[in-house]
């Protein structure tokens, strides 16, 4: 399959696939125009799954994702919606995961704090993302998101 995640661990390419660039970009159901981020984490999962200590694997490409991720729509759109893609599918005991783990908690202070400056960045620029005149408003995605299972507030870490 092109695109998938193999290929993207294969050619150092886990950001693109998790940023849904290039032949990682899975379009919108209903085509609206924007990446899904759902359906690539689910395939992530998926994949790691198969592995060896598939949970640390997880936190290895994602710390490794969040180190390349700046100040930018963009990139605080795409983390905003892969931590809620990791708690939707954690709420659900989807795969490997379970409520017993959290991702943030194996997170550093440093890296928690990188989230907290780009949720932030996203609450005070979400204009800027495409298409976010026809999506619902950031603080109304925050409370979903919490909805799923997400134990922080982001804006405060």
């Amino acid at each position: 399959m092109k695109g998938d995640f193999e290929q993207a661990i294969n050619n150092n390419e886990i950001t693109a696939y998790l940023k849904g660039e290039g032949e990682y970009f899975t379009p919108e159901e209903g085509n609206m125009g924007y990446h899904n981020e759902i359906i690539n984490f689910n395939r992530m999962i998926a994949y790691l799954r198969e592995k060896e200590n598939p949970y640390q694997l997880l936190v290895k490409y994602f710390r490794l994702y969040l180190s390349s991720l700046k100040e930018d729509p963009l990139d605080a759109w795409s983390l905003f919606n892969n931590i809620g893609c990791y708690y939707y599918l954690r709420k659900k005991n989807r795969f490997f995961l379970t409520e017993n783990e959290d991702l943030m908690d194996e997170l550093t202070a440093e890296e928690k704090k990188k989230i907290g400056v780009l949720c932030r960045y996203l609450r005070d620029n979400f204009d800027k993302v495409p298409d976010s005149a026809q999506m619902f408003p950031i603080e109304k995605q925050m409370k979903i998101e919490i909805k799923y299972g997400c134990p922080y507030n982001l804006l405060t870490f």
